[in-house]
């Protein structure tokens, strides 16, 4: 079960424009994980900067898409008990680990020496 939940969103924006945030769930026997939450304008806004990008380039049609390459949790808003809400729902679903990926902070930190030894 969960023990702690991070959010960590952009705060420089306002309350009402923060539409993405990375989402960090401590459970009780101390695995970390984490997920990326986003709101629908998040994605809207995606789209359309999709579409400016594709409008610069002589062989794109400018289309409004998005692909998204890694799982996303889309809420309808980022308030912490949406968040804490949602993630309670995933683990009664079953589909917590599906969707949050696991976070070794021992093996990041060993990556992290191993690139500064090359």
């Amino acid at each position: 079960m969960i023990n702690k939940v991070w959010i960590e969103q952009n705060l420089a924006v306002s309350e009402a424009q923060r539409d993405s945030a990375e989402v960090m769930v401590e459970t009780y026997d101390g695995l970390r994980w984490r997920a990326s939450f986003v709101t629908i304008p998040f994605l809207q806004r995606q789209m359309s900067l999709t579409r400016e990008v594709s409008k610069e380039q002589h062989n794109m049609p400018p289309v409004r898409f998005i692909a998204i390459e890694t799982p996303h949790v889309i809420v309808e808003n980022l308030l912490q008990d949406t968040v804490e809400d949602t993630i309670d729902n995933l683990m009664t679903l079953g589909t917590f680990e599906s969707v949050f990926t696991a976070y070794d902070e021992a093996r990041l930190l060993m990556s992290v020496d191993a690139m500064m030894d090359r």
